[in-house]
This record gives structure tokens, C-alpha cells and sequence, in this order.
């Protein structure tokens, strides 16, 4: 275990509205079950993403088919999957550009042609990757130096060949769905133990690997797409996409929207870099991440050793609850997914919190429900959080 909050079940606490509290309950009692691996969840590695069974149950209690369900944190698309194969609108923001392109593949309804259209391309690009392999052909390398060391030469030459061959893909969708499969190995077959740990291993990699493994992960790509299009609404709504802050949310998603749901996990404070964490990947694609490095909240690297850190994380949560507030009806429900955040090695109570700051954003807390999760750091038990939201009269 080297994530934080990575775990599941523990005793369930409660408070607020009984009824709703019991709602939340209940979802966070199905999340403990056996983890679901159909449609397309789980097939690119995302930092705390949302368990998708939890993700099922709170789009399926809070909401109806045909509305439209926000999700402004979407990070690899969990909500998104949900309320697409649930017959709702789904929309989505991150300030992440690769975590929309992740969102984007997994969110993708692809025909029985589609699926067709896009293994043939895979093999096709799979052929080539094997043949630069057994030709040592050299490859355009196209991340700096910094980038470059942490892969065996081997391993580098081989991304970069099989990069260049998907580039040449003519047909957007796939070519774009197949950078997401490539993406999938990136760190796989770095030197590092995982995306969001700092330590580096060596792996004994052959070649010719890389390229066995993008085809696995492109089947795999097609299987869930074939679960996801059987699984959703033939009438369904195509998943909605915006690269944008979550503090920006009426400026982006335009003065008229108005969600029915909105269901996210915002950043833990102080414990991720979504940033840093996606670093390699983000390279690899060329992304311009100098807003993401400035607007992140939430981050560790501001926040853990701050002095200030606890008043900033009030002040970024506080405008991010605004901003719901905002895009949301006077009958809408607000859901938050949330760790308690850790500040000067201090834990802030996440319910605590956004209980103090909701008044501020014309928002009431009506429900909480809790789990224990242990600290894999060796600090005490931090608990995550479903808290239930209600709109309030905005002031005038």
C-alpha cells in the first residue's frame, strides 16, 4: 500500500438528516463489496479515484434519468461512466489535461465498427513498433533529459518508436485513443514503483515487451467499450468535457447551467500533487501544465509545510463550493467524496471544515457518513467522507 486513503470498508459513521445520512450509508456499504471491474473503470491508472460502485450508487440515489449530473473534479471519468450508463447528462471539468483525455476514451460509446476499425489500427501500429524492435531502428526521443531517465535505453527507444507509429495514425479517434493506451504503460515500464511514489526501481524489461503489452491494453480498451455501449441508453447523452478550474465553474460551463447532481471528489488537503504525479506523463504528450502547476488545489506541495496552509486550503475549498453553488438548482444536491486533509502533520476534519465554510457559499451540510482509513505513513487513522450539500438562498 503506498497511496494514501487507498483502502476500503471499516465501520461506517453517520450524521446529519437520518434519511439521507442512511442513503449515504448504504452507498458507502456497496462500495465495500467486491470491487466491479466492468465498462471501462480501472483501465488507466488515476490517484484516488472514486470506487466506481460507490460512484454507481450515489448517481443512481440522487439522481434521475435525463438529469444532468456535474461532476468538476471528473479526474479519470468514474462519475462520468456512471452517469452516462445511468441514462443521465454527464459533464465534466479538470484542470488536468490528461485526466480529460483519460475521461474521454473511458466515456467513448463505440459501435461494433468502431471497435473493428480501432483493433485494426492497433495491430497495425503493433506491427510496426515489433518491426522498428527487430531492426533497432532509431526513434525521435521527444521528452527532455529528465524524462529520458527513468527508462533502460532499450525500453526508451521502444516508447518513442511505438509513439511515432500511433502519430501516423490518419483516423482522430483511434490515434487519440491509442495515445491513451500507450499512456497506460508509461510508468509500467519506467523506473518508477508507481505514479504517485518518488521511489525508483529496476525492471528487468525485454524487448519487444512494450509492444506486447500495448496490445493486451488495447484489447482490454476494447473489451470495456464493448461493456460500456451494451451497457448504456441507446438515447444516451454523450459525456460533455471542459478543461477548466473547479473555481470557474460558471464562466466555463456557461450563466444558464444548472446541474441536478453533483457528485466529485475534490483534492485532499495536503496529500497529492496531481501535478508532479503525471509529470512523466503529461511530458510524453507535450501538455502545457504551467496552469496546472499555479491553479492545483488542494496540493501538497503548498499546502503540507505551510504555515499558512490551513487558511489557503479554507480559502480554495471555500471558492470551490461557490462555484457548485453557482451551477447548481435551488433543489440541486451537492455530494463530496473527501479525505480530512493533513496540514503541518495537523488533520483538518473534512466535515468540520465544510460545515464552517458552506453558510459562505449558500450551502447547508445535512448528512455526513465516515470510514476509517489508515495513514500508510504511519500516522493515525484519517477518515474519508461523503458529505451531502443542500443549496440555500444566495444572497442578494
Amino acid at each position: 500500500m503506498r497511496t494514501p486513503l487507498a483502502q476500503r470498508g471499516g465501520a461506517i459513521t453517520t450524521g446529519g438528516d437520518p434519511m439521507l445520512a442512511a442513503e449515504l450509508e448504504a452507498a458507502l456499504s456497496a462500495a465495500d463489496s467486491d470491487e466491479i471491474n466492468d465498462l471501462t473503470h480501472g483501465f488507466h491508472t488515476y490517484p484516488a479515484r472514486m470506487h466506481p460502485r460507490l460512484a454507481r450508487e450515489l448517481v443512481a440515489r440522487f439522481s434521475k434519468p435525463g438529469e444532468l449530473v456535474l461532476d468538476p473534479f471528473c479526474g479519470s471519468g468514474t462519475v462520468l461512466v456512471e452517469a452516462l450508463a445511468g441514462g443521465r447528462k454527464p459533464q465534466g471539468v479538470d484542470l488536468n489535461p490528461l485526466a480529460l483525455r483519460i475521461t474521454e476514451i473511458q466515456c467513448a460509446l463505440r459501435s461494433p465498427s468502431d471497435r473493428e476499425r480501432f483493433e485494426w489500427h492497433l495491430m497495425q501500429v503493433a506491427e510496426a513498433s515489433e518491426e522498428r524492435v527487430r531492426s533497432r531502428a532509431r526513434a525521435h526521443i521527444p521528452v527532455e533529459r529528465e524524462i529520458q531517465a527513468f527508462y533502460q535505453p532499450h525500453v526508451l527507444f521502444e516508447i518513442s518508436g511505438l509513439r511515432e507509429e500511433i502519430e501516423r495514425v490518419v483516423d482522430e479517434p483511434d490515434r487519440r485513443a491509442l495515445l491513451i493506451v500507450f499512456s497506460s504503460l508509461l510508468i509500467k515500464f519506467s523506473r518508477k514503483r508507481a505514479d504517485t511514489s518518488g521511489d525508483t526501481v529496476e525492471k528487468r524489461i525485454r524487448k519487444g515487451l512494450v509492444t506486447e503489452f500495448f496490445v493486451r491494453k488495447g484489447h482490454e480498451l476494447s473489451l470495456r467499450w464493448e461493456a460500456l455501449y451494451d451497457a448504456v441508453p441507446r438515447d444516451a447523452f454523450e459525456a460533455r468535457l471542459i478543461c477548466g478550474d473547479a473555481r470557474e465553474l460558471s464562466h466555463l460551463l456557461g450563466p444558464r447551467f444548472q446541474a441536478d447532481l453533483i457528485a466529485t471528489s475534490p483534492p485532499y488537503g495536503g496529500t497529492y500533487d496531481y501535478a508532479r504525479h503525471h509529470a512523466i506523463r503529461n511530458a510524453w504528450f507535450g501538455f502545457e501544465t504551467e496552469r496546472l502547476e499555479e491553479r492545483e488545489i488542494g496540493a501538497r506541495r503548498t499546502l503540507a509545510r505551510s504555515r499558512a496552509g490551513a487558511a489557503r486550503w479554507d480559502n480554495e475549498l471555500l471558492a470551490t463550493l461557490r462555484a457548485m453553488r453557482e451551477v447548481s438548482h435551488d433543489d440541486a444536491r451537492i455530494i463530496l467524496w473527501i479525505g480530512d486533509a493533513e496540514i503541518e502533520g495537523r488533520p483538518i476534519p473534512a466535515d468540520e471544515q465544510v460545515a464552517e465554510l458552506a453558510p459562505h457559499a449558500a450551502l447547508e451540510l445535512v448528512a455526513t457518513a465516515a470510514q476509517p482509513r489508515q495513514d500508510p505513513r504511519g500516522g493515525p487513522d484519517r477518515m474519508e467522507r461523503l458529505l451531502l450539500l443542500e443549496p440555500r438562498p444566495m444572497p442578494r
